[in-house]
């Protein structure tokens, strides 16, 4: 797959102007591994994407650039939100390198939701009873 990669941007809005307005470079990348945040974590990293990140340090080693030009970057993403951020730090402790992936306007928390598969019961003060003859 192919993103659009800017560098040194400060939050996810200015990544996705960036983007929109065609900098950056265009590679073929691949995903080595996919980050989860909660909803206020995911929101923190998306607005503060120059401050240091301990998913970032723990894994920077698996963010690198081979010799095909193939970028091997992390994901991060969120249950409540439908955009991914992809993030190559070369080396340093921060997303130097990011891209927005759009989930198409899908949130993950809809598709692995449990309230849709686990259905509440009406609410009423009432009790079942069987008819008896």
């Amino acid at each position: 797959m192919k993103a659009r990669f800017v560098y040194k941007k400060l939050d996810a809005r200015l990544v996705r102007n960036a983007i929109d307005r065609g900098e950056g470079q265009r590679a073929e990348y691949v995903v080595e591994r996919t980050i989860y945040l909660p909803k206020e974590k995911f929101i923190h990293f998306r607005s503060h994407l120059m401050e240091d990140n301990d998913a970032i340090i723990t894994y920077k080693n698996e963010m690198y650039v081979d010799d095909n030009k193939v970028w091997h970057v992390l994901m991060f993403c969120s249950m409540i939100a439908d955009i991914m951020i992809l993030v190559n730090s070369e080396g340093f402790n921060y997303a130097r390198y990011c891209s927005i992936i759009c989930n198409g306007g899908e949130q993950v928390e809809k598709r692995y939701s449990t309230g849709q598969r686990y259905p509440t019961r009406p609410k009423n003060n009432r009790r079942r009873t069987t008819a008896s003859k």
